[in-house]
């Protein structure tokens, strides 16, 4: 499924959603273009010349240790330090977990910072600080995504980044992601409006034959006959599932002939068809959900969109079913979560390496938090926001570095600066030309700013 989510929600004292969607919104093949076709016309602004044209986001979902990954204790105390022994890396007096040895043979590719810190300790609060860079009004598990919140970093850079190409500048892989029956806040547009939503692919781009059906047209609708407004109001009748499931809707005027067409362009087609990578190279990324989407979203960077985000959830539904590891965490992590994660993400630099795109596509891996220093009785790790680690690469950051460090046992920083999520928010829109003290109106008019962080400029 290829969408644009929506809320159940009445537009002030005007018509449904629902009678929206059917008046003739591209809600039918999943995406909603036209309203956001028009509105992105009317209010993108031009940006400054930046150092990186794209961003690809892998977020994993749950939160993973970093004692396992990027900042481990092989000095600690058992209770601290765990099963896993930590390895040299490509950069002297730097080690990480014994079970990433491919990112450990490419730290000259990235940068690795052990001082991040931001306030919420659940995950649905969490991962909104995260992707949005302001910490939510109450820090509760069971906190839902509303119209009210503030948008996620990618639709504030489809506002305001200029575009590179007809295909949308926000695209979400390869599911979104939702606690205790909720959908996670902050990964929609918020009070932006809903023309800034993700597009948001939900399919497997590991499994066989994968396509995402709704970027083709159908086998009876031709190019030529996009220009039948009935039969444009005949394809989005026949296919309201799909439409129900879509976000904005809009008039059949020339944005929606636009979006339409949009459909049957090749390069947009190519974007999303792994079929045309080399099986070679598919195996590098490794055959999994995780390392397919990872190579999805280079497609996808290098065909023009600005920012993807990857949520690495293991295909779950909650957290537990991915990084959330409270019970079991070594075993869960060297069995289930490691592997991938450090063959996808290696291919990443790799690949990004040898296509050009390194330099100029800001590559940042993180989570809403990290886990607890002290192994806990179920051989598990909580939840901890003090202190722990994110990647970054491309974008003007200078690779093969380490910023920062956190105490003996990893409980908070020790060294160098601290950085809060508005930090890492606006670093991301300072890579991309976007002035961090740009401000946004809310539904009430209310001017407010895009970040409240600085930009880790000690990186660049």
């Amino acid at each position: 499924m290829i969408s644009l989510p929506a809320a159940p929600v009445r537009l002030c004292d005007g018509p449904s959603r629902r009678e929206l969607l059917r008046a003739g919104s591209l809600g039918a093949l999943g995406l909603s273009l036209p309203g956001l076709l028009r509105l992105q016309q009317a209010q993108a602004a031009p940006a400054r010349r930046a150092p990186a044209d794209a961003v690809i986001l892998v977020y994993c979902w749950g939160a993973p240790s970093q004692f396992e990954i990027l900042d481990p204790k092989p000095d600690a105390p058992a209770e601290i330090r765990g099963e896993f022994g930590a390895i040299q890396t490509q950069t002297p007096g730097v080690v990480l977990g014994e079970h990433v040895p491919l990112l450990a043979q490419r730290t000259k590719h990235f940068t690795i910072v052990r001082t991040c810190r931001q306030s919420s300790t659940s995950h649905q609060p969490g991962a909104y600080e995260a992707l949005t860079g302001f910490a939510p009004t109450r820090n509760a598990v069971s906190l839902i995504a509303s119209a009210a919140d503030y948008p996620n970093l990618g639709s504030v850079v489809s506002k305001f980044a200029a575009r590179r190409s007809d295909l949308p500048p926000f695209v979400t892989l390869p599911q979104l992601i939702s606690d205790v029956g909720n959908l996670t806040p902050g990964q929609f547009s918020g009070f932006l409006g809903r023309q800034y939503d993700p597009l948001t692919v939900q399919r497997d781009p590991n499994a066989a034959g994968f396509k995402v059906e709704e970027m083709t047209l159908p086998p009876e609708m031709s190019t030529t006959r996009l220009d039948d407004r009935q039969s444009l109001l005949r394809l989005v009748n026949g296919q309201m599932r799909a439409l129900e499931q879509s976000a904005t809707a809009g008039a059949l005027d020339s944005f929606q002939d636009r979006a339409f067409r949009m459909l049957s362009k090749p390069a947009v087609q190519r974007a999303f068809d792994l079929e045309r990578e080399k099986p070679t190279l598919r195996d590098e990324y490794g055959r999994t959900t995780f390392g397919q989407s990872c190579l999805l979203a280079r497609r996808l960077v290098e065909s023009g969109v600005k920012l993807v985000s990857v949520f690495s959830a293991n295909a779950g539904k909650i957290p537990q079913d991915a990084w959330d590891t409270h019970s079991n965490n070594f075993k869960h992590l060297k069995n289930t979560m490691l592997p991938p994660f450090d063959r996808g993400v290696s291919a990443l630099l790799d690949d990004l390496q040898r296509t050009g795109l390194a330099e100029r596509t800001l590559l940042v891996v993180m989570s809403e938090f990290g886990r607890s220093p002290r192994i806990n009785p179920q051989a598990g790790r909580d939840h901890w926001a003090n202190s722990y680690s994110i990647m970054m690469t491309g974008g003007g950051v200078k690779p093969g570095q380490v910023h920062g460090q956190s105490d003996k046992i990893g409980a908070y920083a020790q060294r160098g600066r601290v950085f809060s999520t508005a930090d890492t928010t606006a670093t991301i829109y300072h890579c991309l030309g976007i002035d961090p003290r740009t401000e946004v109106n809310d539904q009430a008019g209310r001017p407010l700013p895009i970040t409240t962080g600085e930009p880790m400029t000690e990186l660049f």
